[in-house]
């Protein structure tokens, strides 16, 4: 994988899914300046309508193929691998797909990102060991914590 930052200014994502992952991939997004949030599901967590957002919009329906015509950004999120499969088969080549129960149809992963005054860090595992990421982010947020607080006070 190569390790990139991509500018999601002025570009359509839609985001397929109303599950835990969907949330969490959305609340990262919303962190970034994207034209326009679509999320499609059948059902949402509750969570989903607390977010005011101009940029999101929910649809709740089954997935068409139609529903992403004009995504730059696609990710599958549904808990059936048989619609993340398809949503896959139906994404033109120059739509990048999360594809998030099989990593090897994915053409990107998330990568967890560390904010640290005005630094970002990023850590990832290939879609490997989200787990482990975590950990090893908590023990870096720890550190950072630690040694910039003695700074300050030395």
């Amino acid at each position: 994988m190569y390790p990139i930052q991509l500018n999601v200014t002025n570009k359509q994502i839609v985001i397929i899914g109303g599950g835990k992952i969907a949330y969490r991939k959305l609340m990262q997004i919303l962190k970034e300046d994207a034209c326009s949030i679509r999320i499609i599901s059948k059902k949402f967590l509750p969570q989903f309508f607390e977010i005011e957002h101009p940029k999101v919009k929910l649809l709740t329906k089954c997935y068409d193929k139609n529903d992403i015509k004009n995504a730059a950004l696609i990710i599958a999120a549904t808990d059936d691998s048989k619609v993340n499969d398809q949503i896959k088969r139906d994404a033109k080549a120059h739509q990048l797909v999360n594809h998030t129960s099989d990593q090897r149809q994915s053409d990107f992963f998330n990568m967890l990102e560390i904010e640290f005054e005005d630094i970002k860090i990023c850590l990832r595992s290939n879609g490997n060991d989200c787990v482990k990421v975590k950990q090893i982010s908590q023990a870096v947020q720890t550190y950072l914590t630690e040694v910039y607080k003695e700074e300050k006070h030395d």
